[in-house]
């Protein structure tokens, strides 16, 4: 998504970030299969994503050990990354 300020017809300032539309009927299907993947947003933490895919933020851990490769601290992630959301774990 990108944000330009005109000054006439030449751009004088510009904001970028990261953007990945996601219709209804898409997240539904990707959370029925239970796995995909997901561009960071700003704002964004693990713990909100993991309550998006999974219904309970405290698994977030699911996320970060498939992503251990491109996070290194899992209270820093940045827009714009693009994580793996595996299928959910469930303990027996």
């Amino acid at each position: 998504l990108r944000l330009d300020e005109l000054d006439g017809e030449r751009v004088s300032s510009r904001f970028e970030t990261p953007f990945q539309r996601a219709f209804p009927e898409e997240v539904r299907e990707v959370m029925a299969r239970g796995g995909g993947n997901y561009t960071v947003q700003p704002g964004n933490t693990l713990w909100y994503i993991a309550t998006q895919y999974y219904g309970q933020g405290l698994r977030y851990h699911q996320i970060f050990g498939a992503n251990q490769d491109k996070i290194r601290d899992p209270d820093l992630i940045y827009p714009g990354q693009v994580f793996d959301i595996p299928q959910m774990e469930i303990a027996e």
